[in-house]
């Protein structure tokens, strides 16, 4: 049996340091259908999905923050969730994302200031796509010192 889209209890967290940008995500996603949880850092995200056991579809991750930027808390919820989709957003130039971590555009990202249908449709772009911590292109890889002999 086939659902329209959003299936039954898909659910989204939005992580955002900004609480308007956490609210407009809100009213956009849940009038659509969608449950959706919020968190403003680091500690309310990891919190959240942990509570959650795996019944988070997405996770929305503004790219930067204060304290840990989105690629590195999208690093570390890989780490810990690996099949967990990501997508990434922001306000910030391309050279600005870069400095934070993100090496390709070549992902999931939402830029803001984003209409409603920029956001639905890149919702389910991100829901469509399955991403790995070790095969998600997204953040650069850091690279370790070589030792000498090898």
């Amino acid at each position: 049996m086939t659902y329209p889209f959003p299936a039954p209890a898909t659910t989204i967290l939005v992580v955002d340091d900004e609480r308007v940008s956490r609210r407009v995500a809100y009213r956009i996603l849940s009038e659509e259908g969608y449950r959706v949880l919020e968190a403003e850092n680091y500690p309310e995200t990891i919190s959240v999905l942990s509570q959650a056991r795996g019944r988070i579809d997405l996770v929305m991750i503004d790219v930067v923050m204060p304290e840990c930027d989105g690629v590195e808390l999208a690093r570390r919820v890989l780490e810990e969730w690996p099949d967990q989709r990501i997508l990434y957003m922001s306000a910030h130039p391309a050279e600005v994302l870069m400095r934070h971590g993100l090496a390709s555009l070549d992902v999931p990202f939402l830029a803001k200031p984003y209409t409603r249908d920029e956001a639905l449709a890149k919702v389910r772009e991100a829901l469509e796509r399955r991403q790995h911590a070790e095969g998600d292109p997204s953040v650069e890889r850091r690279k370790r010192p070589r030792l000498r002999g090898r």
